[in-house]
């Protein structure tokens, strides 16, 4: 077995904020003998990368509960003037 492209991009999906880091690997004369080699891929990944979801989750639910009290103040009530 031959590599011969090896290839980083971002591949986005419904709801991503940044989007996942995607792999390529392009090769030629692959046997079977070596198809059941295991592959080792190592990365870095920052606190900042894992606690972006939970973040994101945690405000847009405080929002949504800020939202239902600020509309829960408004006074819809219907009452006669006092004069």
């Amino acid at each position: 077995m031959q590599l011969v492209e090896v290839s980083e991009s971002l591949h986005r999906t419904f709801m991503d904020t940044k989007g996942r880091t995607a792999l390529t690997l392009t090769a030629y004369n692959v046997v079977d003998d070596v198809r059941d080699r295991e592959l080792f891929v190592t990365y870095d990944y920052p606190l900042s990368a894992a606690l972006r979801k939970p973040v994101v989750i945690f405000s847009a639910v405080l929002s949504l509960f800020v939202a239902v009290w600020a509309v829960g103040q408004v006074d819809t009530g219907i009452k006669a003037k006092s004069i």
